[in-house]
């Protein structure tokens, strides 16, 4: 999917409806996000490397990230439930490469807005970041949002159907997404996140 040694800004495209179709069952089976207030995140990690046609499966690990990357999170080391076997058959990674992946449902109720990134805009401290956009239901909202410094207006922000995803340089832009709102009493948005 992604190759580090080539020059990448951001790239927005669109995966076939049936490779996004096969991973929607897993939502429903995330467990609550432990390090997070509420119950609004639930989240699922793993590392792998893929070479060939197989994957390889690392230890799950750790999660962190420093302070000076994370203001909301930062300095926590966070051990999250592993993927779903299945969900990993039916993801597909660059060869060679060792990539996180982070499977994530925002929840939001009715009369409350929920923010997908707790932690505002931000940066993960990565090479690049993926953002599959696998669904919402009951929910508007959660628009995707670069920008080119901290204190800066988005300069792209836009709310993915469906199959979109928006690769970026994580050394080079930040990112967001805008709170999600309740349309019925309750709705979910979910995405996977790849990290490299």
């Amino acid at each position: 999917m992604i190759d580090t040694d080539i020059t990448l800004d951001w790239q927005l495209d669109t995966l076939p409806a049936e490779q996004v179709a096969t991973l929607t069952r897993f939502f429903g089976q995330l467990p609550v996000d432990p390090y997070i207030d509420g119950d609004f995140r639930r989240r699922r990690y793993g590392r792998f490397e893929k070479q060939g046609q197989g994957f390889h499966r690392l230890d799950n690990g750790v999660f962190f990230q420093a302070a000076a990357i994370n203001k909301f999170l930062g300095d926590v080391p966070r051990t999250y439930a592993d993927l779903v076997p299945a969900f990993v058959r039916h993801t597909a990674l660059a060869d060679g490469r060792e990539i996180g992946v982070h499977q994530m449902r925002i929840c939001a109720a009715s009369g409350s807005e929920t923010p997908p990134a707790p932690e505002g805009v931000h940066q993960d401290g990565f090479d690049f970041i993926g953002v599959f956009f696998c669904g919402s239901q009951g929910v508007s909202g959660g628009e995707l949002q670069l920008y080119h410094g901290l204190r800066q207006p988005p300069f792209f922000q836009q709310a993915l159907t469906t199959g979109e995803y928006l690769v970026l340089d994580d050394r080079r832009f930040y990112h967001n997404a805008a709170p999600i709102l309740p349309t019925e009493q309750q709705g979910h948005w979910d995405v996977v996140v790849l990290t490299a």
